[in-house]
């Protein structure tokens, strides 16, 4: 009889559990845009940037793309960035996906940005001596 109990509170459990692991997942969008909101009306950036930003991350929630709706909308996130280095991570900006000046160097080896950056800086050092 004990068993029969323990069994029957066992599999309760494991539906619970099922319920609350569907129900996360349910709510996920709805917890999305409200990071999403929330950040944009911190933000300091120009309207029209924000409502770009508010689209794009809002196409990548219907996609379920969490990784790139965290980095954009998430609780620090950053509005502008649209992409990501898959060596550094570093947020990419803007329509050719750079990094922002101030995040280099990473000092990650085999970032295609921070040996583009290198190759840049040894350019106008050698402008700047002649």
């Amino acid at each position: 009889m004990k068993e029969n109990k323990k069994t029957e509170e066992m599999k309760r459990e494991e539906k619970l559990k099922k319920k609350i692991k569907d129900l996360k997942k349910e709510s996920r969008p709805y917890i999305a845009y409200k990071k999403l909101i929330l950040t944009a009306a911190k933000s300091e950036y120009d309207p029209r940037d924000v409502v770009d930003s508010l689209k794009f991350v809002s196409m990548h929630i219907e996609k379920k793309n969490w990784e790139m709706v965290d980095r954009v909308g998430g609780t620090s996130g950053d509005l502008m960035a649209r992409g990501a280095c898959p060596k550094c991570k570093i947020n990419l900006v803007g329509k050719d996906l750079r990094p922002r000046e101030f995040t280099l160097p990473c000092l990650i080896k085999g970032c295609t940005f921070m040996e583009a950056a290198q190759q840049e800086n040894g350019r106008k050092k050698s402008n700047s001596i002649c």
